[in-house]
């Protein structure tokens, strides 16, 4: 994945994270999932990130979702939910909102 693609994947996820931290949402695991899967639809559809690299996205999400949890996220569990979210094809627009709206 390039460089300029992490970027712009980190400067949103900071975003979120800045928002759902600062609402009564906090930034749980499950609010993180749906940001993840939402945000990487967006991104395949706006040809932000192609199919193929959309795995490694979720991957990079979750390593920099897992940095803020202080690292208990294994490896291998990474890997098995980078899978189930570059598999969902869930689009919630209302969970990009704080990004984009």
């Amino acid at each position: 994945m390039e460089q300029k693609l992490k970027e712009i994947l980190k400067s949103d996820f900071e975003k979120y994270m800045r928002f759902a931290v600062q609402s009564t949402t906090g930034f749980g695991f499950d609010v993180f999932g749906e940001y993840a899967v939402s945000v990487l639809n967006f991104y395949v559809g706006s040809a932000i990130l192609n199919y193929q690299n959309k795995l490694e996205g979720s991957l990079y999400l979750l390593e920099l979702y897992n940095i803020g949890l202080g690292g208990v996220i294994t490896k291998e569990d990474r890997e098995e939910l980078a899978q189930v979210f570059a598999q969902d094809p869930t689009l919630d627009y209302s969970v990009l909102k704080p990004i984009f709206g």
